[in-house]
């Protein structure tokens, strides 16, 4: 009697964006959590688009994450300037202006303007390098103030 081998176990698909310490941290532990709070949200986006192929949910994460990163600035920014951290200014700018390029991007998708596939690869564009190198700027300055 022949029996087919059996089909192997399909492998869980990595998530878009993976968070890992060694890649993505600024060494102090509350801004950790919430970045990786927002790679989460970030991954929901891009699940509800390419997995899911629902528009309208992947909008929803979209909008949820621009209020939840909102949330976020405020509070790196309160901590900066609780510690007199010397670039406040420049990283509070840089902040202005990921959430103005998150708001148009959410707007045009909206709109039709921009295809929500794009989505996904742009926040990817403006997360990751923001976290390797303006929020790393802080970390040594949160650290002498006792902020691990």
């Amino acid at each position: 009697m022949w029996f087919s081998k059996p089909k192997p176990a399909p492998e869980p698909e990595a998530p878009f964006l993976f968070w890992t310490l060694e890649e993505h941290s600024v060494c102090v532990e509350r801004f950790d959590q919430e970045h990786e709070r927002l790679v989460a949200r970030m991954n929901q986006v891009h699940t509800a688009l390419l997995k899911k192929q629902d528009r309208s949910l992947a909008l929803e994460h979209l909008e949820s994450l621009i209020q939840e990163t909102k949330a976020h600035f405020e509070h790196e920014e309160g901590v900066m300037r609780n510690v007199s951290y010397p670039d406040l200014e420049a990283h509070a700018a840089e902040h202005a202006a990921l959430t103005q390029a998150a708001t148009a991007l959410l707007q045009k998708v909206q709109s039709g303007s921009l295809s929500a596939l794009a989505i996904p690869e742009y926040l990817k564009a403006w997360l990751v390098p923001h976290l390797q190198t303006v929020d790393r700027k802080y970390a040594a300055c949160l650290r002498r103030n006792g902020l691990h």
